[in-house]
């Protein structure tokens, strides 16, 4: 998680003339938003099964079987989430960044 907000803040600071706040530098900031975390949806259901397969092998049949129900859901509303909060991270930083000359 700290390893997307600082990533996400060095894209704000480094692209503060790219993330205008129009709607065009909008979308430009969620589209690459949802890049990274599309990438990042990879290593959170490789954490999900790693928790379920390091359980004693008679809790694994269940939680496998829980998992398999509800993996996408969650998978799906952890990226939505992900992308709004650091969509608006990317614009805020790159708001601060032409507002103070950091750039």
């Amino acid at each position: 998680m700290l390893w997307n907000f600082m990533m996400h803040g060095l894209m704000g600071w480094l692209g503060a003339y790219y993330f205008m706040p129009t709607m065009e530098g909008i979308g430009v900031a969620v589209l690459a938003t949802c890049m990274t975390q599309a990438a990042d949806q990879v290593r959170l259901r490789k954490e999900m099964w790693l928790r379920v397969e390091s359980l004693p092998s008679s809790e694994q049949r269940e939680a496998r079987a829980e998992l398999e129900s509800s993996i996408g859901s969650t998978l799906r509303g952890k990226f939505i989430q992900n992308v709004i909060i650091f969509s608006a991270e990317i614009m805020l930083v790159a708001h601060a960044a032409r507002l103070n000359g950091w750039i």
